[in-house]
């Protein structure tokens, strides 16, 4: 087996990798090496970027609304009083974010501002992970250095830092957790740093558990000719992992009493994604109920609102009432009220069932593929809208449009391509896991451009992938009709 260091290149930063690791083990790996004055530029350039915007431009701690302050409240009640188990509302969210919000606070005195720089960056980090993992992944030297700098200048990724949600973190630790793991498959090193890194991953956000299994699936499939990766790798990577899911649902159990998951906002979020309701109001006693429908108040009781569904609603409900891509609720409203606490797992799976009943396997296939398209379609960006709408949220109309152009059809053919290249090119499946645990997870629960964002450095990859494979079989069909020989039939004619 080659040692490690044999994909270093031989001469300037190009490498032979690309064939010579096929003819060996039938494995391509590395493409290029990281240009060391290029990377050092655009991580200069990604914490000037980030820091100014978190800042100057748009502190987070000028933004504490809706999520945000959620988060927010939840962190500064982790400094004040520790953990408090028994208190159900802890258990609303997923705890990493908060938790990791609780560090500069405690280290600072409480500072937002502290926090604030946290968030940049994190959100700077994911510029330098981004071109790394091209420079492993890729089929042309010049990718990397084209994805560096489109993350750069990725307005979404730079609006996400200003704000304390999960998304920041998330872009982070996910990128991370990626490089480390395709490190692991290409050279089998840094295991135990990749299983601390993805644990992390999954406290932020619970869902990247699926991409840990596809990714297990990937060295499974190519376990014959990933004999470098030894079962004390999967393991280092495993154990991390496995503690802490353990420690996230004991957490769940001591805030809720029972056993249940890691967030019980993923119970309400279910009925959402299963109901297609755009309201969901949560009432202490029927009385109040009652009043509420009476009334047909949807903001009191324990709310919550889904802003990509009411859009729909709004636009293609309306215009288009016989869409495929339409809202259509299972009850024929917009909101669904119950008594009870907002997040009970027993109320939740009665309504679901009522939506299943009421809807049939056809119309859930339909609900599935509405909550996908959210992810590219219809859906605004949100909070932008609610707050300095009209100074940053043009900018993310923009980007809105340019990834459906650019970078939505040519990422799926990435996609197609990284998933057929599993046994060939395993560490770019990597990328088209991630993207496709993203449309995954949309399916079941429902989709946003917020939600989606952490994932786009993956689609950018991919889409430059989608080009390399797409331009060269279009630039031959336009030429081969330009040069087309005539049938002998018109060449008798003239």
């Amino acid at each position: 087996m080659e040692s490690a260091r044999s994909d270093e290149p031989r001469t300037g930063h190009r490498v032979r990798e690309w064939r010579e690791s096929a003819e060996v083990t039938g494995i391509i790996r590395r493409i290029c090496r990281p240009d060391p004055k290029f990377l050092l530029v655009i991580t200069l350039l990604a914490v000037a970027t980030r820091l100014i915007w978190v800042l100057w431009i748009h502190p987070p701690d000028a933004y504490v609304f809706s999520d945000m302050k959620k988060y927010v409240d939840r962190a500064q009640d982790l400094v004040a009083h520790g953990f408090r188990p028994g208190v159900r509302t802890l258990a609303w969210q997923t705890w990493g974010t908060h938790y990791l919000l609780a560090v500069p606070l405690a280290l600072f005195g409480g500072s937002l501002k502290a926090a604030a720089v946290l968030w940049g960056l994190m959100g700077a980090a994911a510029v330098p992970l981004s071109y790394l993992i091209s420079c492993r992944v890729s089929a042309r030297e010049w990718i990397p250095k084209a994805v560096g700098v489109t993350m750069l200048c990725w307005y979404p990724s730079l609006s996400n830092s200003g704000y304390f949600l999960a998304e920041a973190p998330f872009l982070f630790l996910q990128l991370w957790a990626s490089y480390l793991l395709v490190l692991l498959l290409q050279d089998g090193r840094r295991a135990w740093l990749a299983g601390f890194v993805s644990a992390a991953a999954f406290a932020v956000r619970p869902q990247s558990a699926v991409f840990f299994l596809l990714v297990l699936l990937s060295w499974a499939l190519n376990r014959n000719r990933l004999r470098h990766v030894l079962p004390r790798h999967l393991l280092a990577v495993a154990l991390p992992l496995m503690l802490m899911v353990a420690f996230s649902f004991y957490r769940f159990h001591a805030h809720t009493a029972y056993w249940g998951g890691v967030a019980e906002n993923a119970n309400m979020n279910f009925t959402a994604g299963r109901c297609h309701n755009i309201v969901t109001q949560a009432f202490k006693t029927q009385a109040a109920l009652d009043r509420s429908a009476r009334a047909g108040n949807t903001r009191d009781g324990r709310r919550v609102s889904l802003p990509g569904f009411r859009v729909l609603a709004r636009t293609v409900d309306k215009r288009y009432p016989d869409s495929l891509l339409g809202l259509r609720p299972a009850f024929e409203s917009e909101t669904i009220r119950f008594v009870g606490y907002i997040g009970d797992p027993e109320s939740h799976r009665e309504i679901r069932a009522r939506c299943y009943e009421r809807t049939g396997a056809l119309e859930q296939v339909r609900y599935s593929a509405v909550n996908v398209a959210l992810l590219w379609f219809v859906g605004h960006q949100w909070p932008e809208i609610e707050r300095g709408r009209k100074t940053f949220y043009p900018p993310l109309q923009v980007y809105r449009y340019g990834y459906q152009i650019l970078v939505w059809i040519p990422s799926l053919v990435g996609l197609f391509a990284g998933l057929l290249w599993i046994r060939r090119r395993p560490a770019l499946t990597l990328c088209a896991w991630q993207l496709l645990t993203s449309m995954g997870i949309a399916a079941i629960f429902f989709g946003s451009i917020r939600l989606r964002t952490p994932y786009d450095p993956f689609a950018i990859i991919l889409a430059f992938e989608g080009y390399v494979l797409a331009v060269p079989w279009l630039r031959a069909k336009f030429r081969g009709r330009r040069v087309a020989p005539r049938s002998e039939e018109t060449a008798t004619e003239d």
